[in-house]
């Protein structure tokens, strides 16, 4: 424990100074010129991707730390009570409402502050009002299932995990609210730099209780300690930045608000539910290794959440540019979908064949002497690896939808993708399980989650082909897919010719190089692509 002590102040050390450091470069270097709006949405886009990024490698670390330490059934315990708080729950009494703020606030500053009063007061009301008997609810239906011998009844640790983690859930609304204010003022490099001052709290919060021994409970309590520290810290910046914050329980504004709302809200929930619901199934017909298959299953998405860091910091970025340009000509809005689903693409191809290649070595280095108990991870991680195209292009499309508010349109889209994967999982992770698959049901479930994007997408076409906004998919990926293919071809002689981690790392150096010739040769690189790095660094207007 000594060594990984002087490892982990090592990494903080080495974290604080790269971030000092990049926070002195950006205030040297980077100058805004209000009338380039290239460089505007780069910075907001590039900014927050490289804080998040950040995050997201600090909280791998904990990751490699927290799968060696504790016991897989353990961890699939906590992660569950983790997912039905900080997704289900948060997404439920977050409302919508900040994506709501953030596009009403970008088209009319003025209304900042009684909005933010609004919608801060509904989300504490759905906390206050929802959230503890829909816990409760949880937990006797795993109880009931356990009675009828389908699976085991929740352990103490994971009740008590879901119970202390709702306490995150009232300095997390205040948090989103503040976070919507500066989304909407296109600065949103505030809260990314916030959410990396969280991250490094949260890490050694959990360091703290993985030193003590605490376990699954002491994980819950971090958590609460961490999301309070960050909300005070968002009412510091607040005060300074905006307004003093206010809470305004005003009845026929909040009736107003929430049909406009609730769509956005059914919206996440359905995301949440489209995409993970499949974990509670397996947990509810997993038997008597229901944790256990659990954690097999949630690795392979955590080890994806690395990836998943980049869409977000994009749209985020252009969406008060979509929301402008709503209102306009569709063509100078389909202009600024195409070229912001161009980049995604060009990126989510080579993810996917990366960790479809390395997805042995990637399950491998975070498990380590408990590799065995995780081999099933690896074939899931090779499969759903493959959701990341259409994954990034549907993150995107709903962004431009919610734009050209078509909200509804969305909602109608996610319930038709969501009866398919939970009607799909319903059948084959429990037919799997009964023939003694339990790896087959995790495969199934992997396999569904990238038909549930096909699904999604085909309702998407023919509401964005109304509105002039159909994009063109092949042409935009067929480029980074026969490059992505070429790159395959130099990494996988290396994985197997090569010994062990010889072979992982040459594949590691010699496939993006390859993977950017490709994208030369093909023409995906071209005088548009050049023109617009010229537009960043401001050589062109």
């Amino acid at each position: 424990m000594n060594n990984r002590l002087i490892l982990v102040f090592l990494i903080i050390g080495a974290a604080l100074t790269l971030l000092g450091a990049g926070t002195w470069l950006w205030r040297r270097y980077y100058h805004d010129d209000p009338t380039n709006t290239t460089r505007r949405i780069f910075k907001n886009s590039a900014v927050t991707f490289g804080l998040r990024l950040f995050v997201r490698g600090l909280d791998t670390v904990i990751l490699f730390l927290l799968v060696g330490a504790l016991d897989p059934a353990a961890l699939g315990a906590y992660n569950t009570a983790a997912l039905l708080v900080a997704q289900y729950l948060a997404t439920f009494t977050e409302f919508g409402l900040g994506v709501w703020l953030t596009r009403e606030v970008a088209r009319s500053p003025a209304v900042a502050r009684q909005l933010f009063g609004v919608t801060l007061a509904l989300r504490l009301c759905l906390i206050v009002a929802a959230a503890a008997p829909i816990a409760w609810l949880v937990i006797g239906i795993y109880n009931g299932l356990g009675a009828l011998g389908l699976s085991e009844p929740l352990t103490a640790e994971g009740r008590w995990a879901i119970w202390i983690l709702l306490f995150t859930l009232i300095p997390s609304a205040y948090s989103g609210a503040v976070t919507a204010l500066y989304n909407a003022t296109e600065r949103m490099e505030v809260p990314a730099a916030v959410e990396v001052l969280t991250a490094l709290l949260s890490f050694l919060a959990r360091i703290a209780v993985l030193a003590l021994g605490w376990g699954v409970i002491g994980l819950a309590w971090a958590a609460v300690l961490v999301s309070s520290i960050t909300a005070l810290i968002f009412l510091g910046l607040q005060i300074r930045t905006f307004f003093a914050p206010t809470l305004s329980f005003d009845g026929p504004t909040i009736r107003k608000l929430i049909p406009q709302a609730l769509p956005l809200m059914l919206n996440n929930l359905l995301s949440v539910i489209f995409f993970r619901f499949d974990l509670f199934i397996v947990r509810a017909f997993g038997g008597s290794n229901a944790d256990l298959l659990v954690q097999q299953y949630v690795l392979p998405y955590q080890l994806l959440n690395i990836a998943l860091v980049l869409p977000p910091a994009i749209t985020f970025a252009v969406f008060p540019l979509f929301a402008r340009r709503a209102g306009g000509a569709r063509s100078e809005l389909f202009s600024a979908q195409q070229r912001t689903l161009r980049l995604l693409l060009l990126i989510a191809f080579p993810l996917a064949m990366s960790m479809t290649l390395l997805a042995d070595d990637l399950v491998w280095i975070f498990t380590r002497r408990r590799f065995a108990e995780y081999l099933p991870s690896v074939t899931v991680l090779a499969v759903l690896a493959w959701f990341l195209p259409l994954s990034f292009t549907n993150g995107l499309l709903q962004y431009v939808l919610i734009a050209i508010e078509r909200q509804t349109a969305i909602t109608r889209a996610f319930v038709i993708g969501a009866i398919f994967n939970l009607t799909a999982n319903l059948i084959a992770i429990p037919l799997a399980i009964r023939l003694g698959r339990p790896e087959g049901a995790l495969l199934a479930a992997a396999l569904i989650t990238i038909l549930s994007e096909v699904v999604l997408y085909a309702v998407f076409r023919p509401v964005l082909h109304q509105e002039g906004l159909q994009p063109s998919l092949l042409p935009l990926m067929w480029q980074p897919a026969l490059a992505s293919l070429a790159m395959a071809g130099v990494m996988l002689p290396a994985l197997l010719w090569l010994p062990g981690w010889i072979g992982s790392l040459c594949a590691l150096l010699i496939g993006p190089p390859v993977y950017g010739t490709a994208l030369w040769l093909t023409g995906a690189i071209g005088t548009e692509e050049v023109a617009l790095a010229r537009r960043i660094v401001g050589r062109t207007s």
